[in-house]
């Protein structure tokens, strides 16, 4: 776990004859809150626990708690509390809870506050909620209200607006209208966000797309030279039997023109940290408008966890897309939506990764298109030398030999190249 700061809490009196079990605990002090998870095990009022690498002792006297905690060997703090509703809360002194090294020798011990919360239970099975849209989010940001409260291992059922806020049947304001933010109990600064779609579905038989390539895609020559027509008609109708679609008022060259619908979800992101909002057409490290035309059916999305609960968004969907998005939208649609969400404690990485059955993928925002280049290749071989246990020879010769690149993104504030490797190389590896 990546924390800066060790901290513990425990639970009332009433429950002294057994504290085991977990527990999120938040310390605020230097900077913003931190969290994490803290395991217990008491014995006739005796503490015992871990998070992350640290370690703990204390005793447990009526109604009032005090801690020694304890990183690498060496004294990290001391904490006291006393019982507060379901929880425990108090102050102390812990070392080093503004940074992300943690309990190292020669840092100085910081005055703070902590609080303990029960973790949250799941329910014995995954559930199935049906979720119906009422309100809609412009912006990416841990300030906006959850419209529901999820656990991991649940499946939720909703639907998106286009990116200029059309449904089948009701509209929205544009710029990339967002569902949610769903909060996942459990979900913690630090941890990686597990979004499975397991279905995208396109519900209205229309689509609309820009008809003017982006400036950012071709020479200043060819936009010089180009000489666009205010009149051409770029909507589409969609065949959703066929799977197919085709202009909906066609020249006469492009009568014929008929392309495959490929329905994926541009905009998929938690919220980003701190007090930081974005714009919906925003990406970044939270992923947001990545707009990767693999981001449908049957992925699986992993995206860093910034803040409590994660808060989950989704939106801008559309029937097909070509790479980079040149015409600064796509087919963009609505859909339905079934996904679940799962958490990995701990694990996050710098940018949001992606699997689907045939590819490992790792999105490299940033930029420039160098840039971006850099981050999705490190971060790809670094997720090949954790889970495949390669060393950097062995990643040097598997990439070199079968890596691939995607531009998703070239026409928003950020550019986003995917690098990816077949699974099907991987499988006798693994």
């Amino acid at each position: 776990m990546r924390l800066g700061f060790v901290l513990l809490a425990l639970a009332p009196a009433c429950w002294a004859a057994d504290l085991s079990g977990t527990w999120i605990a938040e310390v605020s002090g230097a900077g913003d809150p931190r969290y994490a998870r803290v395991s217990l095990k008491t014995d006739t009022g005796k503490i015992a626990g871990t998070w992350g690498s640290a370690e703990v002792q204390g005793v447990l006297s009526g109604t009032r708690l005090t801690l020694s905690l304890q990183r690498g060997g060496e004294p990290a703090g001391s904490l006291s509390g006393v019982a507060k509703g379901d929880g425990w809360s108090g102050d102390g002194q812990l070392k080093s809870i503004g940074g992300r090294g943690g309990g190292g020798r020669g840092q100085a011990m910081q005055h703070v506050l902590w609080k303990l919360s029960p973790a949250p239970k799941a329910p014995a099975a995954g559930r199935t909620v049906d979720f119906e849209p009422k309100s809609f989010s412009g912006y990416y940001s841990g300030s906006i209200a959850p419209v529901l409260h999820i656990f991991p291992g649940d499946m939720v059922k909703t639907r998106t607006y286009d990116a200029g806020g059309k449904d089948k049947d009701v509209r929205s304001p544009g710029a990339n209208p967002e569902t949610g933010p769903f909060y996942i109990e459990g979900a913690l600064p630090g941890d990686t966000l597990v979004v499975k779609l397991k279905k995208v579905r396109v519900n209205r038989d229309s689509a609309r797309q820009g008809n003017r390539i982006n400036g950012k895609t071709v020479t200043p020559a060819f936009v010089a030279a180009a000489k666009y027509s205010d009149t051409f008609d770029s909507e589409w109708k969609l065949d959703l039997a066929k799977g197919t679609a085709m202009l909906a008022h066609p020249t006469e060259r492009m009568k014929n023109l008929s392309i495959p619908i490929l329905p994926m979800i541009g905009c998929l992101a938690t919220a980003p940290a701190g007090n930081l909002s974005y714009r919906a057409t925003d990406l970044g490290p939270y992923g947001g408008n990545m707009d990767y035309n693999q981001m449908g059916e049957g992925a699986t999305l992993y995206l860093p966890v910034f803040q409590p609960g994660a808060l989950f968004f989704l939106g801008d969907a559309h029937a097909a897309m070509g790479d980079g998005e040149l015409t600064g939208s796509a087919l963009e649609t609505s859909v339905d939506v079934e996904f679940s969400v799962d958490v990995q404690p701990g694990n996050a990485t710098v940018n949001p990764r992606l699997e689907n059955a045939d590819y490992l993928m790792s999105m490299g925002i940033a930029g420039s298109v160098p840039e971006s280049i850099q981050v999705a290749t490190s971060q790809l071989a670094t997720w090949l030398k954790t889970d495949y246990k390669l060393d950097d020879n062995e990643v040097a010769v598997l990439l070199g030999a079968v890596l691939k690149y995607d531009i998703t993104e070239m026409v928003d504030s950020s550019f986003n190249v995917v690098a990816k490797v077949p699974k099907s190389v991987l499988a006798p590896l693994k």
